[in-house]
């Protein structure tokens, strides 16, 4: 395997391969892909095609307006999908310039600093950023590859963020606005891109510090051992966001309450965790109407502890108690399925692949060159003796722009990923409404209600092709829940007479 591995690494390698080309087509090739996907969608969303509620959803929306709804739902989605599409562009053209040479101009104009030796006739944007990376004051010039690299991170996305505030202020106040969604202020959305910037920094940073470690001590010529090292350094991450997000993220976004103990909700919460033998802590409702109307409920806990639930507050505005108890009953059953560590292997698998082809290119040095990154000049006595010991990397360029470029490259494989990801995330869907179905037919009945209720209230009741649904998705859609919870209590009343 690891022969096999590095005969593949050595033919990737070879410096005739148009590499910029190739990259481009690969970026070009998923975003064709994305709008023919989102195309597919577009006639289920004509008022002209589609003009009357599917038929599968008519004995479920039986109130006076549910014809408005319906066109609302449709006005809706063609909105986000019309959205989608210009940000496809968008994104594509800011991939462009980043790959190109074509801000070499302003770049000459602002005074910022270029490759030494005068060698322009390959540079391009990425190069830029990675050369002022290196005077960052944290960085230090001549600093090691890691503090180059963290300061690398930091100007992306910086730059990124930056560039993304037109277009989420256009999603917050003017999509989800005109559809009557948005509930956030405009100090709101200042102060939650700031904190979002700053929790992303603090984040990337000691991530890209520890990959790239791990990729120069393990060896990036030891392809099976640096990935292995590198899961198990995802994992250990993934273990401790786990911990990190409920309990130090959310809480910079969120307010959480307790639930009242004289809700209606509480005692069916408590009566139906004991039921379960669930291990409960506290039930919080969190403030999500401070942002949006929609809802959403979900637990949280470390293994082996107490797991506490979390309610929108918009969740037990618009759904009766009954139907809170029916969701949380779906919830529970993520729990009972051990859906977390199903996820957690998915995740950790999907990580192995994408290192595993990312690891062919760290060495490539006609890859790297194509972008503006010539290969290493030769390293001192001092820094071979370095090498030796684990304590310096002499490849052919920065690991972050080779993992960058790769990433890239590889494009078309988070494609399939999707696919992929999300047919077992829908699965364990189906998993968990089934579970809240075993409960009792009341559970089945009042799930479907809330279903349908919460769908409604999101405008989300319309038609779905089956490829973008796939694609779009990890959950199923409204009427495909319906058929299988309708399916699933058929066949427990069987069982039972």
């Amino acid at each position: 395997m690891t022969s096999l591995l590095h005969q593949l690494q050595g033919a990737l390698a070879d410096p005739s391969i148009p590499w910029k080309s190739v990259l481009l087509a690969s970026i070009g090739a998923k975003e064709v892909f994305e709008t023919y996907v989102g195309s597919r969608q577009r006639p289920y969303l004509s008022p002209v095609l589609h003009p009357t509620l599917p038929n599968a959803l008519k004995p479920y929306l039986t109130a006076p307006d549910a014809h408005d709804t319906y066109r609302k739902s449709q006005a809706y989605a063609r909105h986000k999908l019309d959205y989608g599409s210009v940000m496809i562009v968008l994104d594509l053209g800011e991939t462009a310039v980043l790959l190109s040479g074509v801000a070499l101009p302003v770049w000459n104009a602002l005074g910022l600093p270029l490759p030494a030796g005068g060698g322009q006739s390959q540079w391009t944007l990425l190069r830029g950023f990675w050369d002022l990376a290196a005077r960052v004051p944290f960085a230090g010039a001549g600093a090691s590859e890691i503090r180059q690299s963290a300061a690398f991170v930091v100007l992306l996305t910086v730059v990124g963020t930056v560039l993304s505030l037109p277009k989420e202020y256009y999603r917050n106040f003017v999509l989800e606005e005109r559809h009557g969604f948005n509930k956030m202020t405009r100090a709101t959305f200042a102060k939650d891109q700031v904190k979002g910037l700053l929790v992303s920094l603090a984040l990337e940073v000691p991530l890209v510090a520890g990959l790239i470690k791990i990729t120069h001590w393990a060896g990036s010529d030891a392809i099976l051992r640096m990935v292995t090292w590198l899961i198990v350094f995802i994992f250990c991450i993934q273990i401790a966001m786990i911990f990190v997000y409920p309990y130090v993220i959310m809480p910079l976004f969120n307010k959480f309450t307790p639930l009242p103990t004289d809700s209606p909700v509480y005692p069916r919460v408590k009566n139906l965790a004991e039921k379960l033998n669930f291990p409960l802590g506290k039930v919080w409702v969190i403030d999500g109407s401070i942002r949006s109307s929609h809802s959403n409920a979900f637990f949280f806990g470390l293994p082996g502890l107490q797991k506490h639930i979390v309610l929108y507050d918009t969740l037990l505005e618009k759904s009766k108690p009954e139907e809170v108890e029916a969701i949380l009953a779906h919830e529970l059953g993520h729990w009972k399925g051990m859906h977390v560590v199903y996820l957690l292997a998915v995740a950790l698998t999907q990580v192995a692949v994408s290192f595993s082809v990312y690891a062919l290119f760290l060495e490539n040095g006609a890859l790297l060159s194509a972008f503006g990154f010539p290969p290493s000049a030769a390293a001192s006595p001092l820094e071979l003796v370095k090498n030796k010991l684990g304590m310096s990397h002499g490849g052919t360029g920065p690991t972050i722009a080779a993992v960058l470029l790769a990433s890239m490259l590889v494009s078309p494989l988070s494609s399939f990923l999707q696919f992929v990801t999300n047919s077992i995330t829908r699965h364990l869907e189906y998993d968990a409404d089934a579970f809240a179905t075993k409960l009792g037919a009341s559970y089945a009945v009042n799930l479907k209600k809330a279903l349908v209720t919460i769908h409604e209230k999101n405008l989300a009741v319309y038609g779905v092709d089956h490829v973008y649904s796939a694609y779009n998705h990890n959950h199923p859609t409204l009427v495909e829940r319906l058929e299988a919870l309708d399916s699933q209590l058929a066949r427990d009343t069987k069982k039972s007479t």
